[in-house]
């Protein structure tokens, strides 16, 4: 497989316009715009985390999704944090959740000192298999009082977090149905898919909690940052309350802390630049499915890869594209591959590794995990760029 794979990094080099290498896995796109909004911030003297802009771009946030509520944080991953302790979950719970993500969800988890139960992902959307999850579910669940307890575990079961891989969503009606048979919440991950739908609607319109992300690497960036979006009032109200340090004597130019709190608002000088970006949401998707068509036309003359694309009743960002290879190649080979087009300025990069496979967590050895296993032996990214030679 070594000598194809040579070959394939020679031909995937060509797709790209040489001068302008280095070409990075996801370049931030900053507008004009986006540096006026964030100096006319600095001379307003809004450089932390109070001020108008904060509130401003909370309101676009959740316009964005489904004309929902949401509170601006400063990661993702706080922004998953709060979710899960808004909830009330705790070391006797358990969570369940795709394998096949980023870090932040396992380790917002393992922050309350809960249990992830993961299942395996569907080769049609990339999110968890909604079968095997009823399938397990059918086997192990036992609800009474409106409590489900995972009789394998003797845990109880809390929520359930679906992640929009790639900028792809889940079947989400499907996944309310099964939260509500069994008294859970419906927590999504849409780190990557701001401006994603299915069915015509994001997941915030199924979902208990919606978390994103506003990272570097995103299509809609505030340097840093993140949000928690949700139906729910009281719940975006808690988690407010939680990411301001759980001060209750603000009002009084005071300090009186009623609980544990975080310090995870957004600064104002992130908001500014989160809220000009969002402002071209429409045009940035718009962008990103025209170059998701363009890898898909440079593909067809090849029979070594395959692009992952989205279902039917989805409308995809398509944040980054999934390619995978259709030979086998062990694991030394194809990071040799990835490799090789690093060294020649295409930032190329591997899947994430199975969060069952990490250390600090254990993996059931009797369920089935052969489609993540699959996306992660065969898959690989390539750069969101419009720099590709093709018309």
């Amino acid at each position: 497989m070594l000598v194809s794979l040579k070959k394939l990094s020679v031909e995937i080099n060509n797709w790209y316009i040489k001068s302008d290498t280095p070409i990075h896995i996801n370049e931030p796109l900053i507008s004009n715009e986006d540096i006026s909004s964030v100096v006319e911030t600095l001379e307003e003297k809004w450089v932390s985390t109070a001020g108008p802009i904060v509130t401003e771009f909370e309101r676009s946030i959740a316009s964005a999704f489904d004309n929902t509520n949401a509170v601006a944080l400063n990661s993702g991953t706080s922004a998953l944090h709060l979710s899960l302790q808004s909830l009330d979950i705790t070391g006797s719970d358990l969570v369940i959740l795709a394998p096949l993500t980023f870090v932040a969800p396992l380790n917002a988890i393992k922050y309350l000192g809960a249990t992830p139960l993961f299942i395996d992902i569907s080769l049609d959307d990339l999110s968890i298999d909604i079968a095997k999850l009823n399938h397990y579910a059918e086997k192990y669940f036992s609800t009474k009082n409106n409590k489900t307890v995972d009789l394998k575990t003797k845990k109880i079961v809390k929520a359930l977090i679906v992640i929009d891989v790639f900028g792809h969503l889940g079947n989400m009606k499907a996944y309310r149905e099964f939260c509500n048979k069994y008294r859970i919440s419906l927590i999504v991950d849409s780190a990557e898919s701001v401006g994603s739908k299915r069915g015509g609607l994001t997941s915030a319109s199924f979902s208990d909690i919606t978390t994103t992300s506003f990272n570097g690497n995103k299509i809609i960036t505030s340097g840093s940052g993140g949000a928690v979006i949700s139906k729910k009032e009281d719940l975006i109200e808690k988690i407010k309350h939680l990411s301001t340090t759980a001060n209750i004597g603000s009002k009084d130019f005071s300090y009186y802390h009623d609980q544990v709190g975080y310090n995870y608002r957004l600064p104002a000088i992130n908001a500014a630049l989160g809220n000009s970006q969002i402002k071209e949401l429409k045009n940035k998707v718009s962008n990103f499915r025209k170059i998701h068509s363009k890898y898909k036309q440079l593909l067809r003359n090849m029979d070594e890869l395959k692009i992952f694309s989205e279902v039917d009743d989805a409308h995809s960002n398509y944040w980054l594209n999934l390619f995978l290879l259709k030979d086998k190649a062990s694991k030394e080979e194809k990071n040799e591959f990835i490799r090789k087009l690093n060294k020649s300025g295409i930032g190329a990069r591997n899947v994430w590794n199975p969060l069952y496979d990490l250390p600090y967590v254990s993996k059931d050895k009797e369920l089935n995990y052969e489609n993540a296993d699959y996306v992660f032996n065969y898959g690989f990214n390539l750069p969101s760029t419009s720099k590709l030679n093709v018309s």
